[in-house]
């Protein structure tokens, strides 16, 4: 997605588990693993800000200060909006046709 040019800056374990249920779930007949999207945004980061000592950082998450909390609520409504809403509008076309990218 980047083009070798991104950084690596978050873990993504919690998406495993969650699909790993969804795969079984599919493999059951249950969900249609083709039309699931995940949305991710960060609270929470896996390594200290620059210039931040690392038992600092740690100590403010066990406080529960996620540095970016209210940020990735807020991209998270940004963008689930949007989504939501072309699903919602689209829905004729949706129902039968799994969108994908161009």
């Amino acid at each position: 997605m980047t083009n070798g040019k991104g950084n690596y800056m978050v873990a993504a374990m919690e998406d495993s588990g969650t699909l790993q249920a969804l795969t079984f779930l599919n493999q059951a007949g249950r969900v249609d693993l083709r039309r699931v999207l995940v949305l991710r945004t960060v609270s929470n980061y896996d390594r200290e800000a620059p210039g931040v000592p690392v038992a600092e950082s740690l100590q403010e998450m066990v406080s529960g200060n996620y540095s970016a909390y209210m940020p990735a609520l807020e991209a998270a409504q940004t963008v689930g909006d949007k989504v939501v809403l072309d699903i919602v509008e689209h829905w004729a076309e949706r129902e039968s046709a799994i969108p994908h990218a161009p």
